[in-house]
């Protein structure tokens, strides 16, 4: 995935990175993923008006000369959250064309050397996890016992037995899709926020008949900034499962959209 076969323009590869105070990352975190080596590889930073000004930061790197034809920033009025920040990262991302389509979080916790694992993986599958529970996964040793313990129960235990998913990591936002994935999942039709809304997305992709692949991924804690989640969220999410599971019990391959979103 990293080289076209000869004559042959390879795939175009678009990174969806949401951010919201992730200004010291940001500049970390673009060089990493321009140094893959992955061909026809863009970044779209999608910002929700950050207080620290990664967006204003984005801009100004969209500027140089290593970033121009590769950068992409996408500003958002205010914070709405990780559902429609995604969202509306998708759907841009669709409008420039990409044709494999990469969710991750800014923070590292999600570590760009997997990218190309997660491509080579995407060549059998419409959608790729890394997955922290498959084997040769793991996450940051410093996580304590309860957060471990939680982290493993929704999702080798909680979520799997309500929505029957046949993959170790549903919560995991460290994503590839296909672009025709995307496309006949219909985004319109998947209404949570927060981390749920990454459970809903797969569940929707597997009542709709994509084929779900997942990759082993290591996952520290973040390195800069505080993280997103909280007890709350986590209740949340574990609460709304059955309203995914209600929502979407009757969808089927024949409910695939087949329109193009605008551009």
């Amino acid at each position: 995935m990293t080289e076209g076969a000869a004559g042959e323009q390879p795939p175009k590869v678009v990174v969806v990175l949401p951010t919201y105070n992730e200004r010291d990352n940001i500049t970390r975190m673009l060089p990493a993923l321009c140094q893959l080596g992955v061909a026809n590889l863009h970044i779209l930073v999608v910002d929700d008006n950050s207080p620290d000004g990664t967006g204003e930061l984005a801009n100004e790197l969209a500027q140089r000369p290593e970033y121009a034809r590769r950068l992409n920033v996408l500003h958002r009025p205010h914070k709405q959250g990780l559902g429609p920040a995604y969202i509306a990262g998708f759907k841009r991302a669709l409008a420039m064309g990409a044709d494999l389509l990469i969710g991750m979080d800014a923070d590292f916790s999600h570590q760009p050397e997997r990218i190309p694992a997660m491509l080579q993986r995407a060549t059998d599958c419409d959608i790729v996890i890394g997955s922290r529970y498959v084997p040769g996964g793991s996450v940051d040793s410093n996580w304590g016992a309860w957060r471990k313990l939680l982290s493993f129960w929704a999702n080798r235990v909680y979520t799997p037995l309500i929505l029957g998913l046949p993959v170790r990591d549903a919560t995991g936002g460290f994503r590839v899709f296909h672009r025709a994935a995307l496309i006949g999942i219909d985004l319109d039709r998947v209404r949570s926020n927060g981390y749920v809304f990454l459970v809903e997305l797969v569940y929707v992709a597997q009542r709709l008949g994509y084929t779900l692949g997942e990759v082993p991924i290591h996952f520290p804690d973040r390195q800069h900034g505080q993280s997103k989640m909280s007890s709350r969220i986590a209740l949340e999410a574990a609460l709304r499962v059955w309203q995914i599971r209600w929502r979407h019990r009757r969808l089927s391959r024949a409910d695939r959209r087949t329109r193009p979103y605008p551009l």
